[in-house]
């Protein structure tokens, strides 16, 4: 029987809090916009926990504090941000939740060890996925009653990121990490991880210690979302150089040989080489060559046709100065911008503007607006470039697309044909298979980069 709340709960919520009472402590794995935030505070409160640490990505930080009063506000939280010497008073303010930032384990380690906590909430837990990460080790020396990680991606790139946020929840549960690599993982000759076995047994250990919902799942009243690619052809101009930059990178690599491109270093490398190509796709004026841009042309002719009727539009992008020529050439709809270089702090005052104020039309992001952000004034998404992880995708969709949406969410993909826009699509479609396997994504492997390189 599921547990109870004063919370505004849905029954698959009161479930999660259920599994997660039961438990202790574990992973909520929930798929972005499924509500994670609203299950671990009614968790708390059912078990009248008085001391609660945070952690969170820092543009996060205020989002959370604005949700607790919404749902607790008889609660106190203070968000812990500032010099040293503002850190030091407000960490000895009383309070029920405190609120950090995961880079805050490596410099107020003894203020958060200073105490043992009731909770400890882990947000976009894949900030402590990997296990050799000094955040990773320092999290799992604080002392707490029970822990929770919550993430909509618990598998953002690898399957053993899953590894330390069950171990950090219930340690020894999943053996020791190279025990895990040696009966879940693949090596190649240089030990790099090219693939996976015994996935069947892993989703089988996992369920014990994690609950993972999607929102198809568990929300059937959610407004629909239609996705949409535009394809659109390159001019003569971005083709020529297009095929002049993709043989400069296999003159390159040549003396490696295509066909054994392997070694870690090798792959970064070529990943690197690859990013022209992208930004080609995007505008020659990432290159530096000039202003021309296709796939801008068939962005202004799409937002003609979808900004009507107070419609309101994410428009998601990998590259910060790509962002910065959106917010230039789109200025007709008073676009805000979130990117890397947006102060924490401001963050929230510009989505306030964008989700409160009519003639805001379009928020401009890169991959700083890709977590935990709550965006639904808008109902129409259009990734102007792909990440290469299917898990970042998901994360763009679930910033409109979640609970407390009102509208029909329409989804646009621009892919400029025979460019890396397709490259990058097939590949993260050839994964979403292997993805249900274990709820997240695989890297990008080898025969990746040779199919980015050789596509036609």
């Amino acid at each position: 029987m599921n547990i109870e709340s004063p919370l505004p709960l849905f029954e698959y919520q009161k479930k999660g809090v259920t599994f997660l009472h039961s438990i202790g402590s574990g992973v909520l794995g929930d798929s972005p916009g499924v509500g994670k935030t609203l299950q671990v505070i009614a968790l708390a409160e059912h078990n009248e926990a008085k001391k609660i640490l945070v952690f969170c990505p820092a543009v996060l930080k205020h989002q959370w504090a604005n949700e607790l009063k919404i749902f607790v506000p008889h609660r106190k939280s203070v968000v812990i941000e500032g010099t040293k010497t503002e850190r030091a008073v407000l960490w000895k303010q009383e309070a029920d939740y405190y609120i950090v930032n995961y880079e805050l384990l490596l410099r107020d380690f003894e203020a958060m060890n200073s105490r043992e906590w009731d909770y400890i909430l882990a947000d976009e837990a894949t900030k402590i996925s990997n296990a050799r990460a000094k955040q990773s080790r320092m999290i799992k020396k604080l002392q707490s009653k029970h822990r929770v990680a919550m993430s909509g991606t618990p598998i953002a790139n690898k399957a053993q990121d899953v590894w330390n946020l069950v171990d950090w929840t219930n340690p020894g549960v999943l053996g020791n990490y190279w025990g895990f690599i040696q009966r879940y993982c693949l090596k190649n000759k240089w030990g790099g991880i090219f693939g996976y076995q015994n996935m069947e047994e892993l989703r089988t250990r996992l369920q014990k210690y994690m609950i993972r919902r999607t929102k198809e799942e568990v929300l059937p009243d959610l407004p629909e979302k239609i996705t949409t690619d535009v394809p659109f052809i390159l001019s003569e101009e971005e083709m020529i150089l297009q095929k002049k930059i993709k043989q400069e990178i296999l003159h390159e690599i040549q003396a490696e040989d295509i066909s054994k491109i392997e070694h870690p270093m090798r792959l970064q490398f070529t990943i690197a080489k690859f990013q022209r190509l992208r930004m080609l796709a995007n505008s020659l004026e990432l290159l530096g060559e000039n202003k021309k841009s296709s796939k801008l042309e068939v962005l202004q002719e799409l937002l003609r046709e979808q900004i009507e009727d107070d419609r309101k539009v994410i428009i998601f992008s990998e590259f910060a100065e790509m962002c910065k020529i959106l917010k230039r050439e789109l200025a007709e709809y008073n676009p805000v911008i979130i990117i890397g270089e947006t102060p924490n702090k401001g963050r929230q005052a510009l989505l306030d503007q964008f989700n409160t104020i009519p003639t805001h039309r379009i928020c401009v992001m890169s991959s700083a607006g890709t977590y935990g952000l709550n965006i639904t004034s808008a109902s129409v998404i259009i990734n102007y470039d792909l990440p290469f992880s299917l898990s970042k995708l998901d994360q763009r969709v679930g910033r409109a697309h979640r609970y407390g949406q009102k509208n029909k969410v329409h989804v646009f993909n621009l892919l400029g044909k025979g460019t890396a826009d397709e490259a990058i699509q097939k590949i993260i479609h050839a994964k979403a298979k292997l993805s249900d396997d274990l709820l997240g994504n695989l890297p990008v492997s080898m025969d990746d980069i040779k199919q980015m390189l050789t596509y036609d």
